[in-house]
């Protein structure tokens, strides 16, 4: 995953944009045992278990109870 995040940075700043990392959040939705944070431009991205896009809720697990109890 790291090595697309890399990959979508260098192909933005090709086209003169840039990924905001204090806007930029990773939602690991896979089991997995590698907790290593995502870095763009040597800054780690903030884990989280939940966000909202565009008013909706997206949760870790896939559920809707967050957004339905807004």
């Amino acid at each position: 995953m790291q090595t697309k995040l890399k990959d979508l940075t260098n192909k933005a700043e090709k086209t003169g944009l840039m990924i905001n990392i204090k806007k930029t959040k990773a939602l690991l939705r896979t089991n997995t045992s590698k907790t290593n944070a995502f870095t763009i431009g040597g800054e780690s991205t903030e884990h989280v278990d939940s966000f909202t896009y565009l008013g909706s809720v997206v949760a870790k697990d896939g559920e809707a109870a967050q957004d339905v109890s807004q």
